[in-house]
């Protein structure tokens, strides 16, 4: 569960971006404020040992510290409570503009500072726009000086000002605005000669008070905002997402309850069904729903990139769920242009790639756009183009600004897509370690190699594998490499359904092992080591007794070598590499020539 420290504007940020991607959370503030957000309220101060109460008591895992910046106690015990618990914060800051450069400007490192400053001075007229929290600190400076101070129009601050004890002519209820007119109008009122305020930021309107003080010709003294002790820090709802996402993959994560995701196809018409009510409405949604394919419904925040008369684009942040996805939490965006033909176009945009191989379900020299999200996009905008006056024509042109980096930690620039990633989905959804979603992507690498005239192909567990026998096939390109990861049988499966005849199969000795007692998915969730079976291939292969028993009493494969030393002649290491090819030409009815390289170590390797 989330823990939010909010009662600010950038606390309601953070709880709409919460609402709107359907994520529960605790939302703590100080007085029954906020009522129009969708997490479970709760008010009043908490202390340090309150706060580690609470958070055991409810599983707190994250807190979101969107608290305000001179809210130092409870940054303290915030800070000091998820210390001592272990528990991930991050801190959502407002925005400080950059200090101007103006002569009427003084900071301070406190409010003792400033009024010992402000009794030193000729200032008789003073007006505080620090916020009622800070009456009572004014309250000496107001005895000798006439103060006004600014508060917010609401019921509770007028309340808390009355209690200060300070003369209501003094006090002025307003609504603080970004314009500064008002506050110069209020100014000249109340004869200010100087204006005080705190380092309140953007959503503060500091950048309207230096205005104001320029424009009255009267300096500005300012406190400064404490410094405070958070390492993870953003002050913008796209970042705050991104990080989020991040963090919520690790932090969040429960054990044997794993969370699915979204795809790049249905981040793409989600971005692209924002561009389509943007042109038509002359203006972005919030947030955007888009139907999957299996008639789930997603939720994504829009963020704008531009708006013109006839195209728009925006971006959203992938959540991926718990999968390995290398695009987890990174910008996905589209942008849409109306076109005067009447056709869907989809285009290649930044960080997209470019099919350059036959084998795809797509034409070379086509943007890297799978079928599936080619079809989401376009019934989507033909539903939207019946619904509003806007055109029926439109160029479609996904973008990632990271895609070209990110794609080098795929498998594109080795089945032919080049310049960035590609556009996938079936289902709409990712899901998290999915047999399916990996076959699927060896399937596509195996038709690329069947498409590009590949007479064979080389069955690698990983990388590793593949740089020690890669030499060997110096005569195949690069799209006749295809790792398997653990999944032996299935690939094997796909490779002779294509119509390959001759396939090589390099495997390290760890995986070999289970694969040679018959297990043709050598993942650790679904078989571990066996030393018994292990041993039985030792005693076949006239191994002494004292080696047999001290296999049984392994615990990893790979420390068989203390035991039988390596040697292209030994009869243990021929018999395991001879029984895992038998397992295998058995998972396909000896429907091809199979060559198998059995590795240990960093050199030695068995070829049967």
């Amino acid at each position: 569960m989330i823990l939010v420290f909010g009662g600010t504007t950038e606390g309601k940020i953070v709880a709409r971006l919460f609402d709107t991607i359907q994520q529960s959370y605790f939302y703590s503030t100080r007085t029954d404020a906020h009522k129009e957000v969708k997490g479970k309220r709760i008010f009043g101060a908490m202390d340090k040992d309150e706060i580690i109460a609470f958070c055991i008591d409810h599983d707190i895992r994250l807190i979101v510290n969107a608290a305000h910046p001179f809210a130092v106690q409870l940054h303290r015990n915030i800070y000091l409570a998820a210390k001592e618990m272990g528990i991930e914060t991050i801190r959502y800051e407002r925005i400080f503009p950059v200090p101007p450069h103006s002569s009427r400007v003084r900071y301070f490192s406190s409010y003792e500072e400033m009024i010992a400053a402000l009794l030193a001075s000729p200032y008789q007229n003073i007006l505080a726009l620090t916020g009622v929290q800070t009456i009572s600190t004014f309250k000496p400076l107001s005895q000798q000086r006439n103060c006004y101070f600014r508060i917010l129009d609401t019921v509770l601050s007028r309340q808390k000002a009355q209690e200060t004890g300070i003369a209501n002519k003094q006090v002025i209820p307003m609504k603080p605005e970004a314009d500064a007119k008002e506050l110069i109008r209020l100014a000249r009122s109340t004869r200010a000669e100087i204006l005080l305020s705190k380092e309140s930021g953007e959503s503060g309107y500091f950048e309207t008070k230096v205005q104001a003080s320029d424009e009255l010709n009267i300096p500005l003294w300012v406190v400064q905002r404490p410094p405070l002790p958070f390492n993870q820090v953003v002050d913008h709802p796209k970042d705050f997402l991104k990080l989020f996402y991040q963090v919520k993959k690790t932090v969040l994560k429960k054990e044997g309850n794993l969370r699915s995701g979204f795809t790049t196809g249905t981040c793409v018409t989600a971005a692209a069904k924002a561009c389509m009510l943007a042109l038509a409405r002359g203006h972005f949604p919030d947030e955007v729903e888009v139907e999957l394919p299996t008639g789930v419904k997603a939720y994504f925040t829009i963020f704008p990139e531009s708006l013109k008369e006839d195209s728009a684009s925006c971006i959203v942040i992938k959540d991926a769920g718990d999968d390995p996805d290398v695009t987890h939490g990174k910008e996905i965006g589209c942008e849409l242009s109306i076109l005067n033909e009447d056709i869907i176009r989809f285009e290649q945009g930044e960080g997209i790639g470019v099919v350059t191989l036959p084998g795809f379900q797509l034409a070379i020299g086509e943007p890297a756009i799978n079928p599936v999200p080619r079809q989401m996009i376009t019934l989507m905008l033909n539903h939207l183009s019946g619904e509003y006056d806007v055109g029926r024509g439109f160029a479609v042109k996904p973008f990632v600004p990271e895609g070209k980096e990110l794609a080098k930690q795929t498998f594109n620039p080795r089945i032919g897509v080049e310049g960035g990633i590609s556009i996938l989905g079936t289902s709409g959804r990712v899901m998290p370690f999915s047999n399916d979603a990996f076959l699927a992507s060896i399937k596509q690498q195996i038709k690329v190699a069947k498409g590009n005239g590949c007479a064979e192909l080389v069955l690698t567990s990983g990388k590793r594998s593949e740089n020690r026998v890669k030499s060997q096939f110096a005569h195949l390109p690069e799209v006749a490499f295809i790792h398997f990861g653990n999944l032996v049988g299935d690939t094997l499966k796909l490779a002779v359904a294509e119509g390959f005849k001759k396939v090589n199969l390099a495997i390290m000795f760890g995986k070999a092992v289970k694969l040679a007692e018959g297990h043709m998915d050598t993942h650790s969730k679904n078989v571990t080591f066996n030393p018994e079976f292990l041993s039985l291939l030792a005693k076949k292969s006239a191994c002494s007794a004292y080696q047999v028993e001290q296999i049984k009493k392994l615990k990893l494969a790979n420390a068989i070598t203390d035991i039988i030393p390596f040697s292209e002649e030994e009869g243990f290491y021929f018999l395991v590499a001879q029984t895992c090819r038998q397992q295998c030409l058995s998972t396909v009815q000896n429907n091809c020539h199979l060559k198998l390289f059995l590795q240990l170590g960093e050199t030695a390797e068995i070829v049967v």
